[in-house]
């Protein structure tokens, strides 16, 4: 749905196996999601109301455009059933999301989402750089060059959490897409 409202020619989604390092995190319960992961890429570029509606978690954006597939704002929603916390990097732009307000904090409070800058010199210097890590090399990624597309990590949840009991393993995930 994303892909196409963004007129993308390309998309595709990986299975994730990896696990990636902890030790610089937005927060150090961030830990459990640097796990495996479903990656969605698409070759279109998020727009300001794009991010804007994203940031707004459960208020769509697109209700008035009668040419977008995501008109009813549920689609993104669907990826909480897979994990608690997405994150996405577009552009010169890398949000995450956090529903339940339990990691992202800002000037002392709790934060739904947050949207940063793209670093422009890797991610060494980056205070929060194992964040980052999971999409370092994916399609290309750098943190040097403006991302010329949209790449979404969506990590498993492996407990049962206050969204949702279900819980997943990349197997799981190749059954489900199989089955599909």
């Amino acid at each position: 749905q994303i892909a196409d409202d963004a007129r993308a020619t390309r998309f595709h989604v990986i299975i994730d196996h990896r696990s990636h390092p902890t030790n610089s995190l937005i927060c150090s319960e961030m830990s459990a999601w640097q796990g495996p992961a479903i990656l969605i890429f698409n070759n279109g570029i998020f727009s300001p109301p794009d991010f804007d509606s994203l940031m707004r978690i459960r208020v769509g954006g697109k209700q008035t455009d009668d040419t977008m597939i995501g008109k009813h704002g549920l689609g993104f929603n669907s990826c909480y059933h897979f994990t608690d916390v997405p994150s996405l990097i577009s552009g010169d732009s890398i949000v995450f999301l956090d529903p339940q307000e339990r990691f992202l904090r800002r000037g002392g409070d709790f934060q739904r989402g947050i949207k940063c800058p793209f670093p422009r010199n890797g991610i060494h210097q980056v205070p929060d750089r194992d964040q980052l890590v999971p999409f370092e090399g994916i399609e290309g990624i750098d943190f040097r060059s403006t991302f010329n597309g949209t790449l979404f990590r969506i990590p498993l949840r492996t407990v049962a959490s206050e969204i949702s009991d279900a819980t997943f393993t990349p197997e799981a995930i190749i059954r489900l897409f199989e089955d599909i």
